[in-house]
């Protein structure tokens, strides 16, 4: 025997079907629609994504770094006895910055901590790790590095140059997340300032990724000669 309310409960049943197999053919045209709008690069020149890179950076409250350089050698001290490998912290704008060093010392691998507040710097000594303030000028300062006055952000305005647009790319980290890719050349005299005589001060080969709607950037990757090693140190700072 039929229930007389079989045929609404089965209208209802279609109805409900038809709004769920819609939404989801919405859904899935809407992701379409996204991930070709992601796809389209800017009709803009290099340097012009440059600057709207740059001025999206500067705007920030602070942002999450890691810079890992791999490659020849980079010293931190004049004896040459300790070596940076990598830092990964904090800029709090404009000009606080907190991080994690890994450095390689004789005979050890290990991690120091590093606290920057404009020129002031503090570090946590490796053995026993009692923090310390270090005359100004000495040391990894990311608050340094990264001043939006003086540091890394108007380096990339005013350092950069022979700019070409490789195209679109993914970095292995971020699969899906397609990138604008740009290569050219960096003046050194400024990052060698800023990075305490590591980087520079020699012309350097740099590449960029940065988003293509919304103009952050997502790395930069500088390769420099170093005198005496017979390959570069390659400098890669992700965002």
């Amino acid at each position: 025997r039929v229930h007389p309310g079989s045929d609404l409960i089965r209208m209802r049943g279609s109805r409900v079907a038809w709004n769920w197999l819609a939404a989801l053919v919405c859904g899935v045209s809407l992701c379409c629609l996204s991930a070709c709008r992601a796809a389209r690069l800017p009709d803009l020149a290099p340097e012009e994504i440059i600057r709207r890179s740059v001025d999206v950076m500067v705007a920030l409250p602070g942002f999450h770094f890691v810079v890992d350089r791999s490659g020849a050698p980079a010293y931190l001290n004049e004896e040459k006895t300790l070596i940076f490998r990598r830092a990964e912290g904090d800029f709090v704008s404009p000009d606080q910055a907190w991080a994690v060093v890994r450095i390689i010392a004789p005979g050890m691998v290990t991690e120091i901590k590093i606290l920057g507040l404009g020129d002031r710097y503090w570090e946590t000594n490796p053995l026993s790790g009692v923090w310390a303030e270090l005359p100004g000028g000495m040391g990894f300062n990311p608050a340094v590095l990264f001043d939006p006055e003086l540091g890394f952000q108007p380096m990339l305005e005013s350092d950069l140059y022979d700019l070409t647009l490789v195209g679109l790319a993914e970095l292995e980290e971020s699969p899906g997340v397609e990138l604008v890719h740009l290569s050219g050349k960096l003046h050194g005299e400024r990052i060698f300032q800023m990075s305490d005589a590591m980087i520079g001060p020699e012309n350097m080969e740099v590449q960029l990724w940065v988003h293509p709607e919304t103009f952050e950037l997502h790395r930069v990757r500088i390769v420099a000669s170093s005198p005496g090693e017979a390959e570069p140190v390659i400098w890669q700072m992700d965002f």
